[in-house]
């Protein structure tokens, strides 16, 4: 099975860095994604957030990221832990957009 994920949006919260408890620095960001889809040859207006974690090397880029910048991440989805049932796309790159983006 496939589960790869590109999305986009406008960073709208930055957390701290900090560490799992094998060493390994983490990072979570909220982005706010809106755009116009095609779903039955019909224009749809799609708007929401979205939370993007990044691990090792990952984190430490992402900890230059501020509020306002927008960002397309790359990744898989995937709950953060075994009693969440929200998910969250676990980014395994990501690049820097020079603004807003409708696709």
């Amino acid at each position: 099975m496939r589960n790869t994920v590109v999305l986009g949006g406008q960073v709208v919260a930055v957390e701290s860095m900090r560490h799992t408890p094998a060493g390994i620095p983490v990072i979570e960001l909220r982005l706010q994604h809106r755009s116009s889809q095609q779903e039955a040859n019909i224009p749809v207006m799609t708007e929401f957030e979205f939370r993007v974690w990044g691990a090792g090397d990952l984190a430490r880029q992402l900890s230059t990221i501020v509020v306002g910048q927008w960002l397309t991440c790359r990744g898989f989805l995937s709950l953060p832990s075994r009693h969440s049932r929200q998910w969250i796309l676990k980014a395994n790159a990501y690049q820097l957009m020079d603004g807003e983006v409708t696709t």
